[in-house]
């Protein structure tokens, strides 16, 4: 259960949290429970009250989470169109991302249900629900939808961009020690323009190719990332902190 703060022996848990465990879960008092701050804390916990208005555990000891990547990963991703962005965000988090940056590209038209507060509420539940299925302590920031040419601005040690199949020059190397930061930018269902490219490639972002086949949009970032931590590992720098 997520909890913003658990300084307190006991705990209220948030609304949404407490209406989980009282009507999805069906836990009672005594019941055990793992509670996580977001910012890389766990603790044991276990339910002392549930009633309709609130659900109120004690904490017992602080865990040993999950650790963390030693790099810091963000993904910048053309904004998708429907349910795509969801999917993006839910397996970012699981593949241990410490950003999401939603961007706005020459190819994408950013849907209503991904502006404003709401679009942002909505893809940290979903953080949120994929950080507590897969174990992690630790939720990623996620931004606003940001233009192309602010995110091609912001400073990393490595700065990938995911290209189409066939792109001279493109690819991943082992790395023998791990980059204290990567941004790693995946394009929209429409690709890239040849103008994002050139910008890309001024600003010191190496092209990273995926295969020989043309994968989802939504699919992208997942194999991306998943082929970005195999090059750290096989450098022998999969070091976590």
């Amino acid at each position: 259960m997520l909890v913003p703060v658990v300084d307190p022996p006991e705990v209220t848990l948030p609304a949404e949290e407490a209406h989980h465990v009282a009507q999805v879960l069906r836990l009672e008092p005594g019941d055990p429970l793992v509670i996580f701050d977001g910012a890389g804390h766990e603790w044991d916990a276990r339910i002392v009250a549930v009633s309709k208005r609130a659900v109120v555990a004690r904490i017992e000891q602080a865990r040993t989470p999950v650790s963390e990547w030693a790099t810091r990963v963000t993904l910048g991703i053309g904004v998708l169109k429907g349910q795509a962005m969801d999917e993006v965000v839910r397996d970012a988090t699981a593949l241990g991302v410490a950003a999401i940056v939603p961007m706005m590209t020459a190819h994408c038209v950013v849907p209503k249900r991904a502006r404003g507060d709401d679009a942002i509420d909505r893809w940290q539940r979903i953080a949120v629900a994929s950080a507590k299925q897969c174990g992690r302590a630790t939720l990623p920031s996620i931004s606003a939808v940001t233009p192309f040419i602010e995110v091609l601005r912001a400073p990393a040690e490595l700065r990938l961009i995911c290209l189409e199949p066939v792109f001279p020059g493109a690819g991943l190397a082992a790395m023998p020690a791990p980059p204290r930061d990567v941004t790693l930018l995946v394009g929209p269902e429409g690709g890239w323009s040849s103008a994002e490219v050139a910008a890309a490639q001024l600003a010191g972002y190496r092209g990273m190719q995926m295969g020989a086949l043309t994968l989802r949009a939504e699919l992208a970032p997942t194999v991306a990332l998943s082929q970005l931590w195999a090059a750290i590992n096989s450098g022998n720098a999969a070091d976590r902190r």
